[in-house]
């Protein structure tokens, strides 16, 4: 069984972010250090410096961070990656990145934070591209396996009322507007960009002569329309939005390039038919997968030799 992994991607643009700050990233560090291991899994060995960049990134990720959880993890990626390799399924370093945004986003976690909060908290790139490829390799093989498994229309529209019934949902037109700040630049720079966002965001009244106004301004991005459902953005973005009117910019904030923003162009209840009913549809069937990827699994957690040393 060889898959191509290359339509997998949660977002090229993000997984191509990770690995350039990976590049420089490993530039950096040295795995030159006193190691002593801690564990085998069928006969691979685990050291204490795997278990110290695991509970790291577990962290970054927002998933309990003790050693046992950081241990319980390696072990899982190891017989995970060990499985599908039978089966000729080689995930690559994009794929890695790309499902660990995919991870991120499940968590809220907002993609441009991701990278730096991985290159903050020290993780070895080579150390969350394991994780990744594992991940990837798993769904991927899980997914071959249940090509018959679906979601339909009556459970889609089913989890959309019993969302609506909680409250108000929205559904969002965004246009995001990056005031770029290089790389080198110093705080500055930044802050000199962060007071000409403010000053944008107050002569900004409506998106169609707004944008206009942005383009207008030295190394400013437009990015193309988006649609978003309040379910898919993190609480506090969600607040942020709802809070927004339309034709308005929200505050700025600092990202991975520049200075970011978010025009809202368009707010819409969520139909049975938008952004929301996919994301819906999305979740169930990754919800139905996930209990396939638990039945595969433990039979081979089950037979594992796991020392502990």
């Amino acid at each position: 069984m060889i898959l191509n992994f290359t339509r997998m991607g949660f977002s090229g643009a993000l997984a191509g972010a990770l690995l350039a700050l990976a590049a420089t990233f490993a530039a950096s560090v040295s795995d030159a250090r006193a190691q002593s291991l801690v564990a085998t899994v069928n006969d691979s060995p685990v050291t204490n410096y795997d278990l110290e960049q695991r509970v790291k990134l577990l962290r970054v990720l927002r998933a309990p961070a003790t050693l046992q959880a950081a241990l319980e993890s390696i072990v899982e990626d190891r017989l995970k990656i060990a499985e599908v390799t039978k089966y000729g399924m080689r995930p690559s370093e994009q794929d890695a990145a790309a499902e660990l945004g995919r991870i991120a986003a499940d968590r809220k976690i907002p993609p441009s934070s991701l990278g730096p909060a991985l290159q903050a908290a020290g993780v070895n790139p080579k150390h969350w591209q394991e994780h990744g490829k594992a991940q990837a390799g798993w769904r991927a093989f899980v997914q071959a396996l249940n090509k018959t498994v679906g979601v339909s229309e009556t459970e889609v529209r089913a989890e959309l009322d019993k969302r609506r019934k909680k409250g108000d949902s929205n559904e969002y037109s965004l246009r995001q507007v990056i005031l770029i700040v290089p790389s080198a630049a110093g705080a500055g720079a930044v802050d000199a960009r962060m007071r000409e966002a403010e000053n944008l965001r107050a002569r900004f009244t409506d998106c169609q002569s707004g944008l206009q106004l942005a383009r207008g301004l030295n190394d400013v991005v437009v990015k193309e329309q988006i649609s978003r459902s309040g379910a898919q953005l993190s609480g506090e973005l969600a607040e942020i939005l709802e809070r927004t009117q339309v034709g308005r910019l929200t505050p700025p904030q600092r990202g991975a390039t520049g200075v970011e923003l978010l025009a809202v162009c368009g707010k819409a209840r969520e139909s049975g038919d938008g952004a929301a009913a996919q994301d819906i549809r999305q979740m169930l069937l990754a919800r139905k997968l996930k209990a396939e990827e638990e039945k595969l699994y433990a039979p081979i957690r089950k037979r594992a030799v796991i020392v502990r040393r």
